[in-house]
């Protein structure tokens, strides 16, 4: 999950990752979006993901699933539908200090 920053995310807009399905199957989405979020600050790390799912013909539920990409590895990732065709995934965490 560590992999998983605005930064590095940011970079990958346009790429696609890997999501594994309840029904045991994996499909491709694309990265289209990373933006701050109002919680952002220098204490708290926080955005949101957006992904465009509409290769896969339908609606996915929220929940939780994995995702993978060659670069960031894999984790698993809490979504929430905002249309048939886009995911949303909000990232919010401490920032540890050295």
């Amino acid at each position: 999950m560590e992999q998983f920053t605005f930064e590095r995310l940011e970079n990958l807009v346009g790429d696609k990752m890997s999501m594994s399905l309840d029904d045991g199957t994996s499909v491709d989405v694309e990265i289209t979006g990373v933006t701050r979020t109002g919680t952002h600050s220098n204490v708290w790390e926080s955005f949101a993901l957006y992904l465009n799912s509409g290769g896969l013909n339908r609606a996915v539920e929220q929940g939780t699933y994995l995702f993978g990409h060659e670069s960031l590895g894999e984790t698993a990732l809490f979504v929430s539908p905002n249309s048939e065709k886009e995911l949303e995934v909000i990232i919010s965490r401490k920032v540890t200090q050295p």
